[in-house]
């Protein structure tokens, strides 16, 4: 039996009290079934070839982003433990090395985890007594992961910007960066939404964004008809200083590429949503690539760093298009002259288009020749 549920005036209470509405998102909601992985994989767990989902270049199971890493360090752990970054490499991508590693059978020996603190279980033995040793150690991110998803510009940059890049990797950063390709969130974020707020935070963020008439300060889009896409954000980042001087609104997609920022993860439907209404509102100054580098989805970034470089035309951000299933579907980026796309929802068949993954568009990109200006292939 159908029931029919009118919510109209416990919302219009809600206005009045100046809250937040909140939107529930089905996404996030942990199946009981799965909760064990997710327990696990904190730790770390042993992994099979063929549980390994690699479809976007990026490393996941059971829809959860990991990294993979070997604790096997034989008579090197104790140096591993104690000299951080000189044990084993952890993997993001599915790099080159990775390709080896299943060529020469050797891939059964690693583990994966979504831990974020940068520590891995290690084992292995003492050069002197020969007795096993168990430990953890700060490993270091692979190179060849970052250049493949030309994480931060790896790929394009010097060899020193690469070493700054492992230097200061941070896995948390690089989830928060790759978020919208996997449905299912780390664990130990879930806490990191509601720590740190006083208890009137509600009310006071709703006056805050109704003060800003529902705007971004810093993209300026108009979130009138999606309130719960508009964040107010510490600029100090004391969350306890709810002082005027000190809040300002902020979209959810502006809201996260703020400095120390690493935690906020923004679901991909929220960022096509948000890229709608600034193409609807911003007109032909959406189409720049200054514009486009600031709004595209921080997935992309590796993507279009490529494209920009190489002198070709800003792809349109959420292309609405319909699939051979005569579903609508929105692609990531896409030439639409060209009848190009790239989607990071999984795999789509439109007739007459191609369509590429995350990792299939990196490997494209870096394959292209310099351009003039006025096309995309």
């Amino acid at each position: 039996m159908k029931l029919d549920i009118d919510l109209n005036e416990l919302w219009a209470c809600v206005d009045r009290m100046g809250a937040q509405r909140q939107k529930l998102d089905l996404d996030e909601i942990w199946d009981s079934s799965t909760f064990a992985i997710d327990t696990e994989l904190e730790s770390g767990i042993e992994i099979k070839l063929e549980d390994l989902e690699t479809d976007q270049g990026l490393l996941g199971i059971h829809g959860r982003q990991v990294v993979l890493f070997i604790p096997d360090h034989a008579f090197r752990v104790e140096t591993a433990i104690q000299s951080p970054g000189q044990g084993n490499k952890f993997h993001v991508a599915d790099c080159k090395t990775l390709d080896d590693m299943k060529n020469r059978n050797r891939f059964e020996r690693y583990h994966v985890t979504n831990s974020i603190t940068g520590e891995f279980p290690v084992f292995g033995y003492s050069q002197i007594t020969k007795r096993q040793v168990e430990g953890s150690a700060n490993l270091s991110v692979c190179k060849n992961c970052l250049n493949f998803l030309n994480y931060k510009g790896a790929d394009t940059g010097s060899a020193q910007n690469r070493q700054k890049l492992v230097d200061e990797f941070s896995i948390e950063e690089f989830f928060s960066t790759y978020s919208s390709v996997f449905k299912q969130k780390p664990k130990s974020w879930i806490d990191k939404k509601t720590k740190g707020y006083t208890a009137d935070w509600e009310t006071i963020s709703g006056r805050v964004r109704a003060a800003a008439g529902y705007s971004c300060k810093h993209c300026f889009v108009d979130l009138s008809s999606h309130k719960h896409l508009l964040h107010v954000h510490h600029m100090n980042g004391v969350k306890s200083d709810n002082s005027e001087s000190n809040l300002i609104s902020l979209c959810a997609d502006c809201h996260r590429k703020e400095p120390y920022h690493e935690h906020m993860m923004v679901p991909r439907k929220d960022t096509l949503t948000i890229n709608e209404l600034r193409k609807a509102q911003l007109g032909n100054e959406f189409a720049t690539w200054n514009t486009t580098r600031k709004s595209a989805d921080p997935a992309l970034a590796g993507f279009l760093n490529y494209i920009e470089r190489k002198n070709y035309v800003t792809p349109v951000l959420g292309y609405s298009v319909t699939s051979n299933t005569n579903k609508e579907i929105f692609l990531d980026a896409a030439w639409p002259d060209q009848k190009l796309g790239l989607f990071l929802d999984g795999r789509i068949n439109i007739d007459g288009w191609t369509i590429f993954s995350l990792g299939e568009a990196l490997e494209w990109a870096k394959g292209l020749p310099t351009a003039n200006g006025n096309t995309a292939t």
